[in-house]
């Protein structure tokens, strides 16, 4: 059977999707502003549909309602589906080297060929960007004067609305409704695109400085605080996604969120869903970068 390769650039990491043509999918769908063939893949990502998927072995470390983890040696196995390796609900899964990813989908009469979310789903994106000096961020994200501004907070305070605030007001360009990488480039730390979008469906593939990172709450009057510190740094992790079991990867992680607060300033925004909150932040980053 023919062999078929696609290469992309997810967070400024160039990696490569590959498999049996038959398996993969024909439309890039949300990975389509992705595709780039021009570097070499830092990780290689091998796509299967199986009859059947073998049980692994070794010892349990992560266990979730929809997944859970095998380590053995310098292998990991993710299970998607189930909480148990040997439950039948695991419907894929993910087998972790040190530098590839072998992603194997149960063959069933709704999958007989890969789609671009489920190979994005079982990708482990948090892993790939521990390992390249990045985290991701669950916070909805804009460009503004070639600059980004994150804002992060947990579901349904506001991330959107502030984002689109500055749209309206200040010209600014929503570059993900969603989640943004955060990785440290050359030393400095950028804001990434990545194709995850929630229900936003904005996603581009930018890469870029960052202004400032601002943890929202709801408030009836516009109030902004700096934080430094280990205030900083709980309401950065707040919104990172982090494999709690991985020891390796939190360690990456902590030390990767360390670096970004110390470049980046991070503020707390409690603010009224309105103008208001613009004004106020736009004066603050103006002052701070002065």
């Amino acid at each position: 059977m023919s062999n078929k390769t696609r290469c992309y650039e997810i967070a400024g990491i160039p990696v490569a999707l590959s498999g049996e043509a038959e398996h993969f999918f024909e439309d890039d769908g949300i990975l389509a502003g992705f595709r780039d063939d021009s570097a070499e893949p830092a990780w290689v990502y091998s796509l299967e549909v199986c009859d059947e998927l073998a049980i692994p072995t070794g010892a349990l470390c992560a266990t979730e309602p929809g997944f859970c983890v095998v380590r053995s040696g310098e292998e990991v196995l993710t299970c998607f589906g189930a909480a148990a390796p040997d439950d039948p609900g695991v419907y894929a899964t993910t087998q972790r080297t040190p530098k590839e990813s072998r992603i194997r989908y149960l063959r069933t009469e709704y999958i007989r060929q890969i789609s671009p979310k489920q190979a994005l789903r079982c990708m482990e994106l948090p892993h790939l960007l521990a390992v390249n000096d990045g985290i991701l961020l669950h916070c909805s994200w804009i460009r503004w004067k070639g600059r980004g501004i994150l804002f992060t907070a947990p579901s349904g305070v506001g991330k959107s609305t502030q984002a689109q605030l500055w749209c309206d007001a200040m010209g600014a360009e929503l570059i993900n409704g969603d989640r943004a990488a955060i990785r440290i480039r050359d030393g400095l730390a950028c804001a990434c695109g990545i194709p995850m979008s929630g229900s936003s469906d904005v996603r581009k593939n930018e890469v870029m400085p960052i202004w400032a990172i601002v943890y929202l709450t709801q408030a009836p009057v516009c109030k902004i605080e700096r934080l430094r510190g280990v205030r900083a740094f709980r309401r950065v992790w707040e919104g990172c996604t982090v494999p709690m079991w991985d020891r390796a990867d939190m360690e990456r992680l902590t030390d990767t969120v360390g670096r970004i607060i110390g470049q980046i300033p991070v503020f707390h925004l409690a603010c009224t869903p309105d103008k208001n909150a613009v004004d106020l932040l736009h004066e603050t980053i103006e002052v701070t970068q002065c």
